[in-house]
């Protein structure tokens, strides 16, 4: 059967409405405090780029969002998901880093008249990185294309910041560079939540890029694990506790610095590294086999220059 434009335009909302509502659930943490659990394979059409975690907290004075998603249609679905949750409007958005999953939904949220709030370190780097961070994900599917890439007005100067939102501390946190140079922890004192961003990942290993900086990272993780968390929503993986955490995330990071190091202090090469070390404790983690030759290639090379 041949459908006018017009049959067809509603043939799609019907199809891809239930779909974009339900890729994005949000579960409770603790009183007032929720988190999407995104896939830990790649971005997908299917997962609209959200193979992250998103935060929802619940304020007296309206809902916030912790990273806004990889653009228009999963900040859509990231609304309508929380709206799931309370009819609070959502007067506030947060960004714990450049990666596209974490700010480029910002424009959605923006329009519906929250503030975004960000460090300038994370902003010189959503910035700095703009091509490579569109050009990824577009390169995705096409549903990705249509971007208008929203920075904090007023990004948040310092290490360190504080915002009360109706009666709910919010602290930002620079430590150091993780997982993208900028990344920044939430820390919600009141409820002993922890949003990691990226500084933590579980159920999945970790990824070493060119522009991380795992010594760096590693300083960071080491300094954000003193915070007295009771619960932490990583950036992807499973909301774990310090145990978890450290033993899939700051246990792997130290063993990469440490064999890369010795190993470059005795003028060894690059493929002496995993055999100078037992990796078992980390192979159950998802894309282990993949990833963990170029973590180490990417270190390695990384501190050689250095």
């Amino acid at each position: 059967m041949k459908l006018n434009w017009f049959s067809s335009a509603v043939l799609a909302c019907v199809i891809s409405a239930p779909a974009l509502a339900d890729v994005v659930k949000f579960e409770q943490v603790t009183d007032n405090v929720y988190a999407f659990i995104g896939e830990i394979d790649d971005r997908t059409k299917a997962n609209l780029g959200l193979n992250a975690n998103i935060g929802l907290v619940v304020t007296d004075a309206g809902a916030v969002i912790i990273d806004t998603g990889a653009g228009p249609r999963s900040a859509e679905a990231i609304a309508k998901a929380a709206k799931k949750i309370t009819d609070q409007k959502i007067v506030a958005v947060f960004n714990t880093g450049s990666q596209d999953h974490r700010w480029l939904g910002n424009d959605y949220f923006a329009q519906q008249g929250a503030t975004i709030y960000a460090m300038d370190t994370t902003v010189a780097t959503q910035q700095n990185m703009l091509d490579s961070i569109l050009n990824r994900i577009m390169a995705v599917d096409d549903i990705f294309r249509d971007q208008t890439p929203v920075h904090a007005s007023e990004p948040l100067t310092g290490k360190h910041a504080s915002i009360t939102i109706g009666g709910t501390t919010f602290e930002v946190k620079y430590f150091n560079d993780a997982h993208f140079p900028g990344d920044v922890v939430i820390w919600l004192p009141q409820s002993e939540v922890l949003f990691s961003g990226d500084h933590v990942y579980v159920d999945r290993l970790l990824g070493v890029h060119p522009h991380t900086h795992a010594v760096k990272w590693l300083d960071a993780f080491e300094q954000m694990i003193q915070l007295p968390a009771k619960y932490i929503v990583p950036g992807h993986g499973a909301v774990s506790d310090k145990a978890k955490v450290q033993a899939e995330t700051g246990d792997y990071l130290k063993q990469l610095v440490e064999a890369i190091k010795e190993v470059q202090e005795n003028f060894g090469a690059l493929d002496e590294v995993t055999p100078s070390r037992d990796w078992s404790q980390f192979q159950h983690l998802r894309h282990f086999d993949g990833w963990h030759g170029r973590n180490v290639s990417n270190t390695f090379m990384r501190l050689e220059m250095e």
